[in-house]
C-alpha cells in the first residue's frame, strides 16, 4: 500500500522536526543573544519525554489494524491448519522493521534540530525498543476487538497513562498517598514503559555525554558527602536529641522505640555501606539506651563519621580540580572545553535530574528510614531486585549494578517478549470472550423472547 508506506514513513521525520523546531528555545535579548545552545535550552526534558510520547503513538497506531484487516482470511484459512507463529512472526518482522526506520529518521530529524550531539544510536535503540513494545501492545489489540473503530476509541486509554504515570508530568511522590511511594516508583509507575524508556534517555545523557562523563564519579562522591554531612548527619543529631529527652519522659515510650530504631537502622546501613564507619556498640541501640550511648553516637558522628566524609569530599574534589586544570591547561584548551559543555551538556536536564525544582526536604523520614531526596541521579539504590527511585544511575538486581540505560531497555524488551506470548495464546481475546460470558450470567441480564 503505497499511500500508508509513506504516510507510516514521513510521520515520523515530519513529527520529529516540528516538535524539535517548535521546542528549540533561545535567548532573544538584544544584549545577550547568542544564538542557539543547547546547554541553555530549557525544553530538552520535554523534549525526550515527547520524543518516548512519539514512539509509543507512532508505533501504537501503525499496528492497532494489522491483525483486525485480516480477521476473514484467518476464519477462511483456519481449516488448512496454518502455522500461526509463521503468521505473527511474519506481522512482528514487518513492524519492527518499520519502527527502525520510523525512528532512525525520526532521531536524525529531531536531534540535528535539537543540537544533541554524539548520542544518535543511544537515542534510536531507546525510541525503537519503545516503538516495538507499542507494536505489540498494537497487534494484542488488533487480535481481539472486532471492530477497528473499536480499537481507535482503545488507543487514548492506553496512552494517557503512559504520559500521567511516567514521573515527568506528575513526580512519583506527588501522586496520590494511595499511589505514591517515597524513595522508589509506585508499582503504577513500573508498569509504565514511558517511565523506563523516559529514565534511560534522560539519565543517559546526563552522565554519559561527552563533557560530563570524565567527571561524574567525582561530582558523586561530592554529593554524597555532601548529603550525608549536611543533611544525614544533621537529622540524626536531632533524632538524638529527641531520645534524650524521651528517655526521662515515660509517656514518650512509643516515639522513643521508633526514633531509636531509625537511628540503628541508618547507621547500620552506613556501616554495610562504608566498612570504616562501622559502629562498634550498634548492639547497644535499643529500647533501654541511655543519655551515655546518646552521646557516644554523637562523638562518633562528630569524629570517625565527619571526618571520613570530609576526606571523601577532599580527595574527589582535587581530583576534579587535576582533571580540569589538565582540560584547562592552555587558551585553546579552554575554548574547547567551554564549547563541550555547551554542546553536550544541558542545565534544565541537570535541575530535573538533581531535583533542584522541588521545595520540598533534602532529607524525608519514612517507615523507619531516612530518605534522600537531593542529587537522586548521584545515589545508588539498594534494592536487590531492580527496583529503585526515580533517575537513579544504575540498577541493582541480585548484587550487581548495571547501568541504567541498558537495564530500562531490558525491561522494556521483557514486556515486549510478555505481550509476544500473550498474542501467541491470544489472552485478551479470551479474556474479553470470559467476561462476556460472565456478563450474560448476571441475573439482571435481560433474556431474549
Amino acid at each position: 500500500n503505497t499511500q500508508y508506506m509513506m504516510i507510516g514513513l514521513l510521520e515520523a521525520p515530519v513529527l520529529a522536526f516540528v516538535l524539535a523546531y517548535l521546542v528549540r528555545y533561545f535567548n532573544t535579548d538584544d544584549e545577550d543573544n547568542v544564538g542557539y545552545v543547547f546547554n541553555q535550552n530549557e525544553n530538552m526534558p520535554a523534549y525526550m519525554f515527547m520524543s518516548v510520547v512519539v514512539a509509543l503513538f507512532i508505533g501504537l497506531t501503525v499496528s492497532a489494524e494489522e491483525i483486525i484487516k485480516d480477521r476473514k482470511i484467518l476464519k477462511r484459512e483456519s481449516f488448512l491448519n496454518l502455522s500461526r507463529f509463521s503468521y505473527l512472526v511474519s506481522k512482528i518482522g514487518i513492524m519492527f522493521t518499520l519502527s527502525a526506520v520510523q525512528t532512525i529518521l525520526y532521531v536524525l530529524v529531531g536531534n540535528y534540530v535539537m543540537g544533541i550531539k554524539g548520542m544518535w544510536g543511544d537515542y534510536w535503540l531507546v525510541l525503537f525498543t519503545t516503538s516495538c513494545f507499542a507494536n505489540m501492545l498494537g497487534l494484542n489489540i488488533s487480535a481481539s476487538f472486532n471492530s477497528a473503530v473499536t480499537i481507535y476509541i482503545l488507543i487514548p486509554f492506553l496512552i494517557i497513562p503512559q504520559l500521567l504515570l511516567s514521573g515527568v508530568i506528575v513526580k512519583f511522590d506527588k501522586l496520590n498517598p494511595v499511589f505514591a511511594t517515597q524513595g522508589s516508583v509506585p508499582l503504577v509507575g513500573e508498569m509504565m514503559t514511558s517511565r523506563w524508556a523516559y529514565e534511560a534517555l534522560a539519565v543517559n545523557q546526563f552522565k554519559n555525554n561527552a563533557s560530563f562523563k570524565p567527571f561524574y564519579k567525582f561530582e558523586k562522591a561530592i554529593s554524597e558527602a555532601n548529603y550525608k554531612r549536611n543533611y544525614w548527619k544533621d537529622e540524626i543529631e536531632k533524632k538524638l536529641s529527641k531520645i534524650e529527652k524521651e528517655i526521662d519522659d515515660a509517656t514518650k515510650k512509643k516515639e522513643l522505640e521508633a526514633d531509636v530504631l531509625l537511628v540503628k537502622n541508618e547507621i547500620e546501613k552506613e556501616g554495610k555501606l562504608h566498612p570504616k564507619l562501622k559502629y562498634k556498640y550498634l548492639d547497644k541501640i535499643t529500647n533501654s539506651i541511655t543519655k551515655g550511648e546518646v552521646n557516644s553516637i554523637k562523638n562518633y558522628l562528630n569524629s570517625t563519621y565527619k571526618d571520613y566524609y570530609l576526606a571523601v569530599d577532599k580527595k574527589a574534589r582535587k581530583a576534579k580540580d587535576e582533571l580540569s586544570l589538565k582540560l584547562n591547561s592552555t587558551p585553546e584548551k579552554k575554548e574547547e572545553f567551554i564549547k563541550k559543555q555547551q554542546d553536550y551538556q544541558n542545565e534544565a536536564l541537570e535541575q530535573a535530574l538533581k531535583n533542584k525544582n522541588d521545595l520540598g526536604p533534602a532529607c524525608l523520614e519514612k517507615d523507619g528510614q531516612l530518605i534522600q531526596r537531593t542529587d537522586p541521579v548521584y545515589l545508588y539504590p539498594t534494592n536487590n531486585y531492580g527496583g529503585a527511585h526515580f533517575y537513579a544511575p544504575k540498577k541493582k538486581l541480585f548484587g550487581k549494578y548495571f547501568e541504567t540505560f541498558w537495564f530500562n531497555i531490558s525491561v522494556i524488551w521483557l514486556m515486549s517478549i510478555t505481550l509476544m506470548i500473550t498474542l501467541y495464546f491470544d489472552v485478551l481475546k479470551r479474556l474479553l470472550d470470559l467476561l462476556g460470558s460472565l456478563t450474560e450470567k448476571l441475573p439482571f441480564k435481560k433474556k431474549k423472547r
